[in-house]
């Protein structure tokens, strides 16, 4: 059996997705706008930040609301996006931005006692 390295993502907000460029990041946003072609995605993260995700092919369904997507980080304000989900208002209806936001903010400020 052949195994395969999978890449670690960096969960992030628009505050932080300058420091992992050309790197894999998570990013969860609501969204602002789809483009007419279906490939480009703004959302506006936990921080108010909007950032663009471009995907290589159409997104093959109505997104709204809070959206976690998975790509590589572009620039300050842009994605190249691999993947997506669309959260249900289920699961984000009580989404408190501000604690996800903090929780961000020390994942990035603690030392990681497993590196």
């Amino acid at each position: 059996m052949e195994s395969k390295l999978i890449p670690t993502r960096a969960f992030v907000n628009g505050s932080y997705l300058m420091k992992y460029i050309d790197k894999p990041v998570t990013l969860i946003g609501s969204v602002v706008k789809v483009s007419d072609d279906s490939k480009t995605l703004t959302l506006q993260t936990t921080d108010d930040q909007v950032v663009t995700v471009n995907f290589h092919e159409a997104i093959d369904s109505s997104l709204d609301g809070w959206v976690e997507v998975h790509g590589l980080a572009k620039d300050k304000s842009t994605v190249g996006g691999e993947s997506y989900y669309n959260l249900p208002s289920s699961i984000t209806v009580d989404f408190e931005k501000q604690q996800f936001n903090e929780t961000i903010r020390l994942i990035y400020t603690l030392a990681n006692p497993l590196k």
